[in-house]
């Protein structure tokens, strides 16, 4: 190859390895940008949890509307008039003292107050415990507990008048006396339209379900056994719109004290 060919290739193969030196440091300084851009986000998303208010507990709104959690949609009373219950009660305290309830006020662990899944805000609730004879009236606050086991969910002084601190759970029986003079008048709303029944129990054993089916039948019920994964099911109605749902609860209370109101979907 002639000189001058020669010393042309050579300045080529210098201009090329100019040229990709210029690129790479070209593309390192852009890959150099979006880390620390990365960098600037994620610091900014670590402050802004730092700030956040803690997770408190779950519970339906604070309006007496229709609601869901952990897959059950719950529907609260217009009304507790005549209300009487028996299950078990247990107590929460010191972990959710000072934070929101579902009513939108914050929870006082030292206040006679309970959770309720579908007693309206602000009734007040007297609190039988069946083990020691002794008596507490809560205002209801709160949703919940739920826990399929469990009635109503005490603050901690409730707890204390009924003697439960120690046991954490105890059989009550609930029974509405009045409701606080706090409590708004109910909003009227439109009728919830849908299919809805009452669930009056739920049966390892067909012959139980098949008794509770008479019982309700006696009473003037349609009702049905649903078979379930384990359990089946004894339902009555169905009803077009949830107050008449609700309406038709209160006859089957006295004989049924653990039924419920339950949509199509659930």
């Amino acid at each position: 190859m002639p000189a001058a060919g020669l010393s042309i290739a050579v300045e080529e193969i210098f201009l090329f390895r100019d040229l990709f030196r210029c690129l790479i440091q070209g593309r390192t300084a852009f890959l150099v940008r979006i880390a620390a851009l990365v960098l600037v986000i994620a610091l900014a998303l670590v402050l802004a949890g730092c700030g956040s208010k803690p997770s408190i507990r779950t519970h339906g709104p604070g309006v007496d509307e229709p609601y869901v959690v952990k897959g059950k949609k719950y529907y609260p009373l217009l009304s507790a008039e005549g209300y009487e219950e028996e299950g078990m009660a247990s107590w929460y305290g010191p972990g959710f003292h000072g934070r929101l309830t579902s009513s939108g006020e914050k929870y006082d662990q030292n206040a006679l107050t309970a959770a309720h899944t579908i007693l309206p805000f602000q009734s007040e609730i007297e609190v039988t415990n069946l083990r020691n004879g002794r008596s507490v009236i809560v205002r209801i606050n709160d949703r919940g507990p739920f826990a399929r086991s469990r009635v109503i969910d005490l603050s901690r002084a409730a707890a204390i008048r009924l003697d439960m601190i120690g046991t954490g759970t105890t059989r009550v029986r609930l029974r509405h006396v009045g409701s606080s003079p706090a409590a708004a008048a109910p909003v009227p709303r439109e009728p919830v339209e849908g299919i809805f029944y009452i669930q009056v129990g739920a049966f390892g054993d067909r012959r139980n379900a098949a008794a509770a089916v008479r019982t309700a039948r006696r009473m003037g019920m349609q009702a049905d056994i649903q078979p379930g994964k384990r359990l089946l099911r004894v339902v009555l109605g169905p009803w077009q719109d949830l107050n008449t749902a609700n309406d038709n609860l209160w006859r089957v209370r006295d004989r049924f004290p653990q039924a419920f109101v339950v949509s199509e979907e659930d």
